[in-house]
């Protein structure tokens, strides 16, 4: 009996280290290859699993990653679209040879529960007062700039230019809380670039428009803007940087609706290879609105615009500008405009002309 309990004394532990042997060499490739779903080496991908489950109104996930480091998942939230909610919180639950099985913890934005009542009719929990809040302010503006029969385009117009003419670009003065949501940009008429893009992607997502949020630089500070697919084919758009500051009121810029990759290139910077090409100059505002053309197209069309709005603003792509040949007094000869001033802006290729008459 001595000889059997010593025998046990000695294999109990060898199999204690056995299965741990086998945990950490085998576990993570066991649990991945029943999960491939949730299972990844890129980054990139790792991010979009994330946002996916996010967009689902998940709480929390699960995942097994390689070739990815620990302190890269520090920074998750700087990958991730936040219209929907973020990354709150992550644990390691198993670590081995071949990577690791991650469990995030998601934060779920107001800006889902809206979606999800306007599009559903789904419940706004109670614990969310700001999420109804919101709720009822759009529901009160899509009814009243969308209409039936409005193209997608005449639809992300209409939700652009609403955005930029009721909503500042700071902080309001009692609170920087949602300056950075889409509630500060329809509810409290204050947001900076953030909740502009949340603004922005939250409409469109509900009159049904393709859309995704974009984050790179602008001005050598970390910047948020959006893209819209239309009729198959992505444009750039930038609502913040069409509000001009000081704000003007009924002004809205459109110097960076619906503009290719070369055109935006001019002042903003984003990781390429995150998204598809914006090639396309179909649904640009200045080439839906007729507004490119040459010196001559151009000196008619402000003759035109100085004579029906002695008081507005003109925006005119120009495609063969030069500041030493270009000539800008004949608006000065113009019944009813005093005085104007104008200023030229690179515009991929070309160049965009803003005229503000008897400002």
């Amino acid at each position: 009996m001595r000889d059997s309990g010593s025998k046990l004394y000695l294999i109990v532990p060898l199999l204690v280290i056995i299965i741990i042997f086998v945990a950490y060499m085998y576990s993570w490739d066991i649990g991945a290859h029943f999960h491939p779903d949730q299972t990844t080496d890129d980054m990139a991908v790792l991010t979009k699993m994330i946002s996916d489950q996010i967009d689902e109104g998940k709480k929390s996930g699960d995942f097994y990653i390689k070739n990815i480091d620990a302190d890269e998942l520090v920074g998750i939230n700087d990958y991730i679209c936040s219209l929907n909610g973020n990354v709150s919180q992550y644990s390691v639950l198993e670590k081995s040879r071949h990577g690791m099985k991650v469990r995030f913890f998601y934060e779920i934005s107001d800006n889902y529960y809206v979606y999800q009542k306007y599009i559903n009719g789904t419940g706004i929990p109670s614990d969310r007062p700001a999420a109804m809040k919101l709720y009822e302010k759009v529901n009160e503006i899509i009814p009243k700039i969308i209409s039936a029969n409005m193209t997608d385009y005449e639809k992300e117009l209409a939700i652009h230019d609403y955005i930029v003419t009721n909503c500042e670009y700071g902080y309001v003065d009692y609170s920087n809380d949602y300056a950075y949501r889409a509630y500060g940009v329809l509810v409290q008429g204050k947001a900076v670039c953030n909740g502009y893009a949340e603004a922005m992607a939250l409409l469109l997502n509900c009159v049904g428009v393709e859309n995704e949020i974009m984050t790179g630089w602008a001005s050598g500070e970390l910047h948020a803007w959006n893209r819209v697919k239309l009729d198959g084919k992505w444009y750039q758009v930038d609502s913040t940087w069409d509000d001009p500051i000081p704000d003007r009121g009924s002004f809205a810029g459109h110097q960076f609706f619906n503009v290719t990759d070369e055109i935006m290139d001019d002042t903003h910077v984003w990781t390429v290879s995150d998204y598809e090409a914006c090639e396309s100059m179909d649904y640009n505002y200045f080439k839906v609105n007729n507004a490119i053309g040459d010196y001559i197209a151009f000196k008619n069309k402000m003759d035109f615009y100085a004579l029906r709005d002695p008081y507005g603003t003109v925006e005119y792509v120009l495609t063969d500008y030069s500041k030493d040949t270009y000539d800008m007094s004949q608006i000065a000869n113009v019944q009813g405009i005093s005085s104007f001033t104008y200023s030229p802006e690179p515009y991929g290729p070309y160049y965009l002309m803003t005229i503000n008459f008897n400002k």
